[in-house]
């Protein structure tokens, strides 16, 4: 086979590879849990009160990589979803699986910033397998990470402190880089002043889903999501669906169809084939012809 034949487009269809950060027992692991037929690879502790759902407490990070190449190979599977929970647990067992394999006391022992690098090795090969299993059997992927607070220097100069994934900077470093969607979850914060106060109080509120960078924690997505969400799998899976590129384009040609302007206008409005228009573009567009349609009484 030529490797011009290999060439595809699009991927549409695929489910998400998705990172969920937050604060410990704000409810990531219930997030993963309502995801369509999980199966976590977990810590023993890390499942309290989700009794039903399926879980594999790998003694090493060698059976997390046969478990993927036993997914892969199997004809059928009742798991829809895998779930790592947490990273931070498992860059401990990749340390110690290249340590014992490596004749290793510790990380450290293989020269400054060594280990570390050998570490973000096996990580890389893990990612591929997940993405093995992504592309040939149709699997979700999740991974749940704890936060820390870390110092934040700009080049341009200025310092803050931010919420990141818990663990080495090479090692969160490779995961930032490899999901759809790198989320942080946290609770919903409102100041209020009652009458005769002096200062403002802080009120904590919905637990909230951010989907995109700011100051305070890390985020990204290449969804076009919403900024934010409820810390909800069917909000979540619900948005990533109403923002995919076909369903951007169908609701882009729909309201355009409908729209009350001259034809000529319209014609340059669909002068660019939609499916060439990125999805920003096309969410601008959807914005303001819905301003344009008709206020209903």
């Amino acid at each position: 086979m030529s490797v011009l034949a290999k060439i595809k487009r699009g991927g549409e269809g695929l489910p998400p590879r998705t990172i969920l950060a937050g604060p410990e027992g704000i409810g990531k692991s219930t997030f993963a849990a309502n995801a369509p037929a999980p199966l976590f690879v977990s810590q023993e502790d890390g499942l309290t009160g989700l009794d039903h759902v399926a879980r594999v407490y790998p003694e090493s990070f060698g059976e997390i990589l046969a478990l993927c190449d036993e997914l892969a190979k199997a004809p059928k599977s009742d798991f829809e979803t895998l779930v790592i929970d947490t990273v931070d647990w498992l860059e401990r067992a990749i340390h110690a699986y290249i340590c014992k394999r490596d004749n290793k006391q510790g990380i450290e022992d293989y020269g400054y910033g060594k280990g570390y690098k050998v570490a973000e090795q096996e990580l890389v090969s893990l990612l591929t397998k997940l993405d093995a299993l992504r592309h040939g059997k149709r699997m979700g992927i999740i991974l749940l990470s704890h936060v820390h607070i870390r110092t934040f220097s700009d080049p341009a100069g200025e310092t803050w402190d931010r919420y990141e994934m818990k663990g080495h900077k090479g090692f969160t470093g490779i995961l930032r880089e490899w999901p759809d969607a790198c989320l942080f979850a946290t609770y919903e914060v409102f100041k209020t002043k009652e009458r005769g106060e002096t200062r403002e109080r802080t009120i904590g509120g919905e637990r909230i889903i951010h989907t995109t960078w700011s100051p305070g924690w890390d985020a990204k997505n290449r969804l076009a999501l919403p900024e934010t969400l409820p810390l909800e799998y069917d909000a979540y899976a619900l948005a990533v669906r109403e923002n995919s590129p076909s369903q951007l384009r169908d609701r882009f040609l729909a309201l355009l169809k409908s729209a009350e302007m001259p034809e000529a206008d319209k014609k340059k409005w669909a002068a660019n084939d939609p499916a060439t228009v990125p999805a920003d573009r096309l969410k601008a567009g959807i914005a303001k012809l819905e301003a344009m349609q008709p206020k209903t009484k």
